[in-house]
């Protein structure tokens, strides 16, 4: 009997486009060869490392959903196996390499998963031949070694024993995971007297699972409890250093006791990175809104991998003309309507204009106006009964595009100072079916979108205000008062603001050369910006805000000019 540190195992890995061959064909598989590390130290072996796309049977459709998780996309893929030389090859590595002769000793993370594919492959290439995979579930090892560990996914349990695996599902780095966990949990079994291969067979149908009765987390709660009780950010690291997450917080302690505490309503994603937190780095900072900008700064710079919020879609920041027909990158003559972020910024106040002016409402302007796509916009009879209603509510009368214009604009302001009416649960236009419209319907999308568009407009130039300025504000726990000094869209400043503080004179720009100036990374900070200061006005503080020379917004005009943005 070999000792695991002298075995050579195989390691599997497969993506697929359905949970069972049933349902779905391997769209991807890797394999490599390893050899744990010896008792006397030194690195693991990992070799003969291979991944490869399989050609899809003529016709196989992979679900939206799978080709995100494993960026698969059939317009960048060059180069594809067919399933049968796909198990060729990796038989070639079990009859050529090192690890030949009877069926292979065989790692994989999920084992019922991928032997159910394997097997059919198998009997479709070999029928008469024995299987010759002797598979051991790597997941099922450790449930029994780390039975009060919140989750033991390939990410989760990686990240635990402190391997760096980024969240796009594709079979290599799920092989080099599951080689470096197997490497890892053989140090394990090796301290509990499990030291071979049929050994491990043995003490995996013996040793049963325990079910916790709590969750435990690798971080001990003594670090969590001994942040202080003020702002600031916080990180979350793996055991090599990683930062798994960045957060913001008015309580560093009371903010990251939350994550550890929410209970049943903790989601699996919360629950896969808290799996792998082993320290805590915190910054305390004077207030919670420096905490938010703060957390901006180190999100956009460190890009952590459970951080979404900030970092997920359009990365630019966009212009358009004055009848929001054409869209730019960068403002110009043409292009002065922005920062806005995105292209689809106002594409509903873009269809409504043109719907007002007299055009026919297309399927394609049906669901611009609605903000869904085309195929799932309602038809034309449904869309004009709502469309009427909208236009009946909010004195729609049609002329000229500048008094268009002005009705627009008159009624989103009418819609944000009421309040747009909430969506019910699945009222989402994203995920609508044609027949699911009504007239009501149509209504509260017309309207949420209009309402929306305008506010990213208003947004758009209080935000080149914003760009040079000086900012003296309280929060509404503190009598202290901080002052921000804002240059070029950058805060270069912060510090306490004495009743008597002498202002830097703020530079002179042009609406053009702040509109030059930005970038996606200025939008996002100095929308960060806003929203805190609504918070700060909100919860009771008090804000007052340089634009100018010698122009200051204070309260109630800054609270009322904050409403439409």
């Amino acid at each position: 009997m070999l000792p695991l540190a002298s075995l050579d195992v195989l390691v599997v890995d497969c993506q697929t486009t359905g949970a069972t061959p049933a349902h779905g064909v391997v769209l991807e598989i890797g394999w490599a060869v390893t050899r744990a590390a010896p008792p006397e130290g030194g690195p693991p072996d990992v070799r003969q490392i291979e991944s490869h796309w399989i050609t899809l049977p003529a016709g196989h459709r992979v679900p939206g959903p799978v080709r995100r998780l494993t960026g698969f996309d059939p317009a960048q893929v060059s180069e594809t196996l067919a399933a049968s030389e796909a198990w060729q090859r990796l038989r070639g590595v079990l009859s050529g390499g090192p690890i030949s002769g009877g069926p292979v000793p065989t790692a994989i993370h999920f084992a019922q998963f991928e032997l159910g594919f394997l097997r059919d492959w198998a009997l479709q290439y070999e029928p008469t031949a024995p299987f010759p995979l002797d598979v051991v579930c790597v997941h099922a090892i450790a449930c029994r070694l780390f039975p009060d560990l919140p989750r033991r996914s390939i990410r989760a349990l990686a990240g635990f024993l402190g391997h760096s695996l980024e969240l796009e599902r594709r079979s290599r780095g799920h092989v080099e995971a599951t080689a470096f966990i197997w490497n890892k949990l053989a140090l394990e079994l090796r301290e509990r007297g499990v030291e071979s291969w049929e050994q491990l067979q043995h003490w995996l149908s013996s040793a049963r699972p325990t079910r916790p009765k709590k969750r435990r987390y690798p971080l001990p709660s003594a670090t969590r409890r001994a942040l202080p009780d003020q702002p600031g950010v916080y990180r979350f690291l793996r055991s090599n250093g990683d930062v798994l997450y960045v957060g913001k917080a008015a309580s560093l302690r009371k903010r990251v006791a939350s994550h550890f505490t929410a209970g049943v309503n903790t989601t699996e994603r919360a629950l896969e990175m808290l799996t792998q937190v082993h320290e805590i780095r915190a910054t305390p900072t004077a207030t919670a809104l420096e905490a938010a900008l703060l957390e901006n700064e180190e999100i956009k710079s460190i890009d952590p991998p459970y951080n979404i919020q900030l970092l997920d879609g359009d990365r630019n920041t966009w212009f358009f003309d004055r009848g929001l027909d054409s869209v730019a990158a960068s403002a110009d003559e043409s292009h002065r309507r922005g920062p806005l972020p995105s292209t689809y910024s106002v594409r509903a106040v873009r269809a409504l204009r043109a719907l007002a002016s007299g055009d026919a409402p297309s399927a394609l302007l049906r669901a611009r106006a609605l903000s869904t796509i085309e195929r799932w916009a309602p038809d034309e009879l449904v869309f004009g009964e709502g469309y009427q209603r909208f236009a009946e509510r909010h004195g729609l009368r049609g002329a000229g595009p500048a008094e268009i214009d002005r009705q627009l604009s008159r009624a989103a302001r009418e819609l944000l100072a009421t309040g747009v009416e909430e969506a019910p649960a699945g009222d989402e236009a994203s995920s609508a079916r044609p027949d699911s419209w009504d007239p009501e319907r149509v209504l509260r999308h017309l309207e949420r979108g209009l309402a929306h568009g305008h506010q990213l407009l208003q947004r758009a130039r209080w935000l080149c205000l914003l760009h040079d300025s000086n900012i003296v504000f309280r929060e509404g726990s503190s009598e202290r008062s901080r002052l921000l000094s804002i240059r070029a869209g950058s805060l270069i400043d912060a510090r306490d603001a004495p009743a008597d503080a002498a202002l830097e004179r703020l530079p002179y720009r042009s609406l053009a050369e702040r509109q030059a100036a930005f970038d996606r990374a200025r939008y996002d900070r100095l929308r960060t910006l806003t929203s805190e200061l609504k918070r700060v006005l909100r919860d009771g503080g008090s804000a007052r805000i340089q634009i100018g020379r010698s122009r200051w917004l204070e309260a109630p005009a800054l609270r009322d000019g904050l409403r439409w943005i």
